[in-house]
């Protein structure tokens, strides 16, 4: 059984309706860009993590070597055994 509201007390349901609709969908929409905001500071620090390493990389694949060569001869192979 459905209850006869009047217009005015309809007007003021349908506009509080409205209203909770209304801040339903702002909460949304903030919630939103917070989480796009984290996904840019995300990947930010991702690429500022990888442009370190690959820096890092290159610096010790072209740092030149301190100090004179040392060269490392391997063993005198041992004689073959006789029979």
């Amino acid at each position: 059984m459905a209850r006869e509201y009047t217009k005015e007390a309809q007007q003021e349901l349908m506009e509080k309706s409205l209203r909770n609709v209304r801040g339903l969908v702002e909460k949304i929409e903030a919630e939103e860009a917070a989480r796009r905001r984290t996904h840019k500071w995300v990947l930010a620090a991702v690429v500022a993590v990888g442009v370190i390493l690959v820096g890092a990389i290159a610096m010790m694949v072209t740092k030149q070597p301190s100090g004179p060569a040392i060269m490392v001869a391997p063993d005198k192979a041992p004689a073959p055994a006789k029979k």
